[in-house]
């Protein structure tokens, strides 16, 4: 535990003794043995005999930090100081388990020496440590023990923990060894030879417990010869104290006299600064005041935990972090502040981002109200463990008051700096601060727009992948909606085909046709589209024949109707509730799916984004009724976060399979942790490798496929399942590479668990951020198997849609294509409108012949973040149903260059739909 930047050697005897202690590097230091080897791997020694050349340099990582240090006789001595002396070895810092063990003598009466640990320097010349030490008297006094807690460098009665009698005399040597194997309980004994004169156990008060620190010898008064030190450490990463070669950690308790030079590092930035009462101060200065520990940058990640309180209302403190110089007087920086009022407003806490010194109201990231009082303690705890992701905490003692995670948007990213306080005109005391840092500093994202390239060594044609569709027939069903884009719904179920739509009023209404019947019957229903781009409508039909139809819903109560003839649009009826009101209050993403008998499923969340909860009802055709498939969620997010998922979707091993990611927010960019489920019955899951799963299933426990963070560039509704040949699952979906590129992945599935492929090699990033429904700058499609048994994978990028050809051992690009393309009669934009485009959904059903297939056309603006676009508004357009059949030969005029018909308003964006097990959510552009 480093208190002191004044100590900056020691950090260097630190760094340079961890490179030996944990890597074992062949160079020792003269007299240092190296017995890492020989211990626990859970355990790290360090062994000093002081056998070298007499010097007043004890060296060897050794650090007076009171008092004159020597080597002399082949033996560690102290010969000059004040009364009490300390030396620590600083290059091994003490975890949470420690034992130190020194052979030491007395060369005098009245002497008191012995073993210091938990040693902290305080920056001030004086320490805070324990120390084991002994006296052998002249007289008839016995000699003594004593266990003392020592603060400031100044032992006190308050001090003594422990003490006695021990039959030990000057001019021989002793073993002296202290332990410890958990927070506060010490063993404490001294050894003649092999002999116990003194073993006995010692429990510490937690609530002045020193932890970490160093280990070394106490003194007073000298006389004293040490003749071999050995120290012993636990290497536990995730406790105090531990010398964790990826991190540093420093301290500072501001245990030092008043004074208007907080010293100790600290660089007042703004305001007036000071020590007083052994806390940190702001006593004078502008409103808005800084500090900040400027010997200590912050790494990639880091940690900062401050104890401090408001000892007034109405004024604002917390600490900072990432701060900046801006060279003129003002700074950009990050603070988590908080406040108590007088009257009968909440305490409240803000994260906030400052630019040039000034807080403005687009300075704050998020707020609330947290239970304070003036003249408490209050733990704060801001962390960072990847770019633009902050976790922050404020605790009263054990219990957390505020604890949650907020992302920042990367193009303002502040990185590095420093960390310290933050106060508004004052009326704060800091009594403890701790900052932890990675050693890997932070490097930029990387910034600039999303650019493609082509796979690198791939071939730009692929015979495989001609389209040879040709039209059959096309029918008009009505005219529909063209202000924005929201989805649409075709449906072939043998002979019967319905398609769901907005007509030109915004009304949904559902069609009816048999096959080979250009006449339709249109049935409007009594519910209308906003601009919500969530608000597809779907459908599907039972195995009665009946229709059932939903859709229309972004966190509104359930809309649903069902046939009473199969059949007849005419007889569809507005259902209000399917099994429970009370959870069909806040609908959203509406999906049906079939068991593997044919059964009709339907699947919907209930709540909002960030707080909502997947649940899945089993239709029964007898009683026209339906009940839970499964009595509680499938997934819960309790309270935190939701679940976006892909699937469930039956694969050639007989399993159903799902992937989703959570997120916190309305704010795609808190989109994270791709994760799997797999399913015989849908009622029963599983992890990959066969583990069962307790539903619902949580954020705790779920496989995580890839631990994408927040801010990490994953998104929902790009996150797809496919298969390969050997009927692995696949699932492709985008994230941000190492540099901060937006770049597509494979993950898949094998014998030994997961495997991450990166397939693309661009450069810049489309930065995901915010709410509604996003334009897209890459979409993401499922891995398919080709004839010759490689892989095809759809992408887009800025609208242009491409294909690549996958080796299906390597995942490395065969070939890069533009997607092959429908028959130039659909993809063509008709409309004069500035920004219309093309969309096409593909059939939910089937008609059951294999070489033909039917797709639905219609033309709008795309979608608008979910908000009204002002006028002018494009007029409704046709909205038509394609029959098409694959051609016997190969199109004698394909279009290579789909770029060329962009030029001649060529805007074609596909809407795959789901039959059966094909999921839904793929209708829609983007999921919110």
């Amino acid at each position: 535990m480093v208190k002191s930047q004044i100590k900056i050697s020691k950090l260097k005897h630190l760094h340079f003794l961890l490179i030996i202690a944990l890597f074992m590097v062949s160079v020792i230091p003269t007299g240092m043995v190296q017995t890492a080897a020989a211990a626990p791997k859970d355990e790290l020694s360090w062994t000093d005999d002081f056998n070298r050349p007499d010097s007043n340099d004890v060296g060897n990582g050794w650090a007076p930090l009171r008092g004159d240090w020597s080597i002399g006789g082949n033996t560690l001595q102290t010969n000059g100081g004040p009364a009490e002396r300390v030396i620590a070895q600083t290059g091994f810092e003490l975890g949470k388990t420690f034992a130190v063990e020194a052979t030491l003598r007395n060369t005098d009466y009245g002497r008191w020496n012995g073993v210091a640990f938990n040693i902290t320097d305080n920056g001030d010349g004086t320490q805070d440590y324990y120390t084991l030490r002994m006296v052998t008297y002249p007289d008839q006094r016995p000699a003594t023990w004593q266990l003392l807690q020592v603060t400031s460098s100044v032992i006190t009665g308050a001090g003594l923990i422990a003490s006695g009698a021990v039959p030990v005399e000057v001019g021989k040597d002793y073993t002296v060894r202290v332990s410890s194997s958990s927070d506060g309980e010490l063993n404490v004994a001294i050894f003649e030879d092999v002999n116990p004169l003194l073993d006995r156990s010692v429990v510490l008060p937690l609530g002045k417990l020193l932890a970490g620190g160093y280990a070394g010898i106490y003194s007073l008064g000298g006389k004293l010869q040490v003749s071999n030190v050995r120290i012993t450490i636990s290497n536990d990463t995730n406790e105090p104290g531990n010398p964790n070669p990826d991190e540093l950690s420093w301290t500072d308790n501001f245990n030092r006299p008043d004074s208007n030079d907080v010293g100790n590092g600290w660089a007042p930035l703004r305001g007036d600064w000071s020590i007083g009462g052994k806390a940190l101060r702001t006593n004078g200065g502008p409103a808005d005041r800084v500090i900040a520990q400027t010997g200590f940058e912050l790494g990639k990640t880091f940690v900062v935990e401050a104890t401090l309180r408001n000892t007034d209302y109405g004024r604002w403190n917390g600490v900072a972090f990432n701060i900046t110089d801006n060279g003129d007087g003002t700074h950009d920086y990050y603070t988590l502040r908080m406040v108590t009022y007088p009257d009968q407003r909440p305490a409240a806490w803000q994260l906030l981002q400052v630019t040039g010194s000034t807080i403005k109201s687009e300075s704050l990231i998020v707020g609330g109200t947290v239970p304070l009082e003036v003249n408490k303690d209050y733990t704060i705890r801001v962390s960072s463990s990847s770019y633009g992701v902050v976790d922050f905490s404020i605790s009263e003692g054990a219990d957390k008051l505020l604890d949650r995670s907020e992302v920042i948007p990367l193009d303002k990213l502040l990185l590095g700096g420093y960390a310290g306080f933050y106060s508004y005109q004052g009326s704060l005391q800091v009594s403890k601060v701790r900052i932890t840092r990675s050693v890997m500093p932070p490097v930029a994202p990387v910034s600039g727009n999303l650019v493609w390239t082509p796979a690198e060594g791939a071939a730009d044609a692929y015979e495989n992948l001609d389209n040879n569709e040709v039209i059959i027939e096309k029918s008009v069903i009505d005219t529909t909606w063209a202000g924005h884009y929201v989805g649409q719904a075709l449906l072939t179920n043998s002979d019967d085909q319905y398609v769901a739509y907005y007509n030109a009023n915004r009304q949904m209404v559902v069609a009816h046709r048999k096959l080979g019947d250009d006449t339709w019957v249109l049935q409007p229903l009594d519910t209308f589209v906003q601009w919500d781009s969530h608000n597809y409508v779907t459908m599907a039909v039972d195995r009665a024949g009946q229709l059932h139809v939903s859709g229309n819903m972004h966190d509104v109560p359930l809309v649903y109707f069902r046939t009473t003839t199969a059949g007849d649009v005419t007889t569809l009826t507005r259902i209000p509730n399917m099994v429970d009101p009370a959870s069909e209050t806040k609908v959203t993403y509406p999906f049906f799916l079939r068991t593997s008998d044919g059964g009709l499923i339907f699947r919907h969340r209930n709540g909002s984004s960030g707080n909502g909860v997947d649940l899945y009802n089993i239709y029964n055709e007898e009683t026209q009724q339906w009940q839970r498939l499964l009595e509680q969620p499938l997934h819960d997010g309790e309270g935190l976060r939701s679940a976006y998922v892909d699937g469930p979707m039956l694969g050639p091993d007989g399993y159903y399979h799902m992937v989703w990611v959570w997120r916190d927010s309305p704010n795609a960019a808190t989109n994270q942790h791709l994760s799997y489920a797999r399913s015989l019955d849908l009622v029963h899951w599983e992890k990959s490798d066969g583990t069962p799963l307790t539903l619902p299933i949580t954020y705790s426990s779920s496989e995580v496929i890839d631990k994408v963070p927040m801010n990490g560039g994953i998104l929902n509704g790009n996150t797809k399942i496919g298969f390969d040949a050997q009927g692995r699952v696949m699932v492709s979906y985008h994230k941000f590479d190492p540099l901060g590129n937006t770049q597509i992945y494979i993950a898949r599935l094998t014998n030994e668990g997961w495997t991450i492929n990166q397939i693309s090699n661009w450069e810049g990033r489309w930065m995901i951020w915010g709410g509604g429904s996003l334009i897209t700058e890459v979409t993401v499609g499922r891995v398919s198997v080709l004839p010759d048994d490689n892989l095809r994978l759809d992408f887009s990028v800025h609208g242009l849609t491409r294909t690549w050809v996958l080796h299906p051992d390597s995942l490395r690009p065969i070939a890069e294509i533009n997607t092959p393309q429908l028959p130039s009669e659909l993809t063509s934009v008709r409309s004069d409108f500035p920004e219309m485009g093309v969309y096409v959904s593909a059939d939910l059903g089937s008609s059951g012949n294999e070489q033909e297939r039917y797709i639905l056309r219609r033309e709008s603006l795309s979608q608008n973040r979910d908000q009204p676009r002002n006028p002018p508004l494009p007029d409704p357009v046709p909205l038509e149903v394609y029959h098409l059949r694959a051609a016997s030969k190969p199109n004698p005029d394909p279009d290579p260059n789909p770029k060329s018909k962009s030029k001649s308003k060529s805007k074609s964006k596909p809407e795959p739909a789901p039959t059966g097990t094909r999921d839904q959510s793929d209708k829609e552009d983007v999921k919110r």
